[in-house]
């Protein structure tokens, strides 16, 4: 056979073999989107196993306690409280956590409101018990990653009853000003209060406009950091872009 016929052949077998991934692809992706809907306690189903407390109701035990740089009083939790979130994984708050009822950065309370509804507290708590302030002591201190204790807290709160759009901006908040350990590349502590309160007002807004996913809301902040850190953010163009319409 000529080396030209062979040539032809072999790319003709490539673009079949390319076609038929494309065709066979197309329901696989569908198929993993509506999977990754699923595994947020909003999106599921049967909430035996999985998107559950353990252990509530909350309960508060002891003195409030007052820390240095803090307003607000801080609470020991009287009982053990255990969270199964939507991918099965079991994340506990322990006896005695400290908790100020809504685990948001100090700065971002005036976007936030009421501190301690009771549609934060169990959720709250959880989030306190990995990386809230005086709770440094604690076995579950700081043991998993950032992005997914803050991730956790957004699950949390929906199963706590935070309506999904609040549970977004609360998720905003601790995303963009809660703590981020052992990731010195990703560090904010060296931004002004300012610039990220500007930065939360911005990304407010966007949610408030477009309800997008949390991970879209994820993926927001970490494309805006480098420009935050640098002291070069500015204001979206997608909110101007509403405006003009």
């Amino acid at each position: 056979m000529p080396r030209s016929r062979r040539l032809f052949l072999a790319l003709a077998a490539v673009a079949a073999i390319g076609l038929a991934g494309a065709v066979i692809g197309l329901p696989e992706i569908i198929a993993r989107r509506a999977e990754q809907v699923a595994q947020t306690c909003l999106g599921l189903a049967n909430r035996e196993t999985r998107c559950r407390f353990i252990g509530g109701p909350l309960e508060m035990q002891g003195q409030p306690v007052f820390l240095e740089g803090f307003n607000q009083a801080f609470l020991p939790t009287g009982v053990e409280i255990d969270f199964i979130d939507a991918s099965g994984e079991t994340w506990t708050a322990p006896r005695r956590t400290l908790t100020d009822g809504a685990t948001i950065p100090p700065i971002f309370a005036p976007f936030i409101g009421d501190r301690q509804s009771r549609e934060y507290l169990m959720a709250a708590a959880l989030h306190d018990a990995y990386c809230g302030v005086g709770n440094d002591d604690l076995p579950t201190w700081r043991t998993r990653r950032w992005e997914d204790v803050h991730r956790m807290f957004y699950e949390a709160l929906l199963v706590n009853g935070t309506p999904p759009h609040k549970a977004k901006l609360m998720f905003a908040a601790v995303y963009l000003g809660g703590p981020r350990w052992d990731d010195p590349v990703r560090d904010l502590s060296g931004v002004t209060d300012e610039a990220l309160r500007q930065e939360l007002d911005w990304c407010l807004q966007w949610i408030e406009l477009k309800d997008p996913p949390v991970e879209r809301i994820a993926a927001w902040m970490t494309e805006r950091e480098a420009a935050l850190k640098a002291g070069t953010n500015v204001r979206p163009a997608v909110l101007d872009a509403q405006i003009d319409e």
